[in-house]
């Protein structure tokens, strides 16, 4: 997944990463920023921002969990001003030498030290900690990613385990290593926020494509540093390329939200289900222990809490259609607002590939700006495979479009009109496309690729 959206751009195979690797990076940051959330979110905001800004220039074969948890401990200790914390941390690591294995001792009093000692292992350990104890792999898995088998695996770990032992008595830390094992196996990982990998991917994402520049993308960046938060209420319909970007956008976070809302509450009914169980054993042979009563009163109120919650989303999602129906109407009434299906060269914009209309009109966009690495993004595997062995470069295929009709004469493109559109399958739309200023149509075609829609090809019209 790596690799493919460093190719490609894919924001489907960025989510992806996010949503697998955010425990990780969230758990990390709560204990390093003394459990401030709202601290942690915005470490894994600017963790995920580099991931997405540096995904082009990590060597191939990268342990991912290692290089995140690395960063994220980077950026934490920027934003807690590191060397006066560690003073405080030493102080009190002091008065932590009664641990000694103390199961009723508080995680998060040596969480920040924990991570400075993961911090300073060898590569290879810092890799076994975090695939078995922050990503849960077992030693099968984690001996097939370091290349051995899983004996070898469960030395590894231990060996690893020994040292970080080592490194926690330096600082003070009186814990042996069955005691760290049982601990970093019960209270390593503390699951995210719901809703909160759709709202850093999307601001991960628009933050790498404003690098790109352009009036767009620039609120594509103002969105992500405002943490892309939805103003339902207020509509501004102020050109069609900024109407048809928050609309996506909006339409995505919700569509994200309302899937790990859906995940939760399924989640959290099979752990009430389960402790219905325990109600039904316990009312067969005595009586339910009243830790695990008031556990499953506590499940079936947040089950409650989370179905209400994805409620009120279904209802913003109906709000949202709605406003969009709204300002279409508005929009066709209006003398000064173009088209509906005409798009001015100077209003073109970049709109994400969620559907057709969107890809059609990042796909033009791209092609009137020459920028290689936007148009390479937008084209689906087979057709970036052809240009590549072609032109071998984006900055060639940017050339290459650019000696074509159209690019050869940008100055005198005025808009492009959509003359017929035709859905030749479930994964596939053909528009006709008219050229105003050159006389010149041609044919251009949308395939699906997964969840998002990608140009796949060009031709004359008859």
């Amino acid at each position: 997944m790596l690799a493919h959206y460093a190719v490609s751009g894919s924001e489907e195979a960025f989510r992806e990463l996010v949503g697998r690797y955010l425990d990780l990076v969230y758990s990390t940051a709560v204990q390093l920023v003394d459990g401030d959330t709202h601290c942690a979110e915005d470490v894994a905001q600017t963790v995920f921002a580099d991931l997405a800004r540096l995904a082009r220039k990590l060597p191939a074969g990268v342990m991912l969990g290692g290089w995140l948890h690395r960063r994220t401990c980077h950026v934490a200790a920027n934003l807690m001003r590191s060397e006066r914390r560690r003073q405080n941390r030493e102080r009190q690591a002091v008065e932590m030498n009664a641990l000694q294995d103390n199961p009723e001792a508080r995680f998060e009093e040596i969480a920040p030290l924990l991570h400075e000692a993961i911090d300073q292992l060898s590569e290879p350990d810092q890799a076994a900690i975090v695939l078995r104890f922050f990503e849960g792999r077992d030693l099968r898995w984690i001996g097939e990613v370091l290349d051995t088998n899983e004996d070898a695996a469960q030395k590894r770990v231990s060996r690893a385990l020994e040292k970080l032992h080592v490194l926690l008595v330096r600082r003070g830390v009186a814990l042996s290593g069955a005691g760290l094992a049982a601990m970093l196996g019960t209270q390593a990982v503390t699951a995210a926020p719901a809703g909160l990998a759709a709202c850093i991917s999307a601001g991960a994402l628009a933050t790498t494509a404003a690098t790109g520049g352009g009036a767009t993308l620039g609120l594509l960046q103002l969105m992500a540093t405002a943490k892309l938060k939805i103003a339902v209420g207020t509509v501004v319909v102020a050109g069609l390329g900024t109407t048809l970007i928050l609309e996506h956008q909006a339409q995505a976070r919700l569509r994200e939200h309302s899937r790990a809302l859906q995940q939760q509450v399924k989640q959290l009914a099979r752990q009430a289900e389960g402790q219905s169980n325990l109600v039904i054993e316990a009312n067969a042979g005595g009586s339910l222990p009243e830790e695990q009563f008031r556990e499953l009163l506590r499940l079936r109120g947040e089950v409650s809490l989370l179905r209400q919650q994805k409620a009120e989303w279904e209802k913003l999602r109906a709000e949202n259609r709605h406003l969009r129906t709204a300002a279409a109407v508005q929009g066709s009434g209006a003398a000064s607002q173009p088209e509906k299906d005409y798009l001015p060269k100077e209003s073109l914009a970049f709109a994400g590939y969620a559907d057709p209309e969107s890809a059609m009109q990042s796909s033009l966009w791209a092609h009137t700006t020459l920028d290689g690495k936007t148009i390479l993004a937008g084209f689906s595997p087979n057709q970036q495979a052809e240009w590549l062995k072609t032109h071998k470069t984006p900055e060639g295929v940017a050339a290459q479009i650019a000696r074509c009709p159209v690019g050869a004469n940008l100055s005198q493109v005025k808009g492009f009109r959509i003359i017929d559109k035709k859905v030749t399958a479930d994964d596939e739309v053909l528009y006709t496309v008219y050229v105003e200023g050159l006389d010149v149509k041609f044919r251009h075609r949308m395939k699906k690729i997964g969840s998002e829609w990608k140009f796949d090809g060009e031709f004359r019209a008859d």
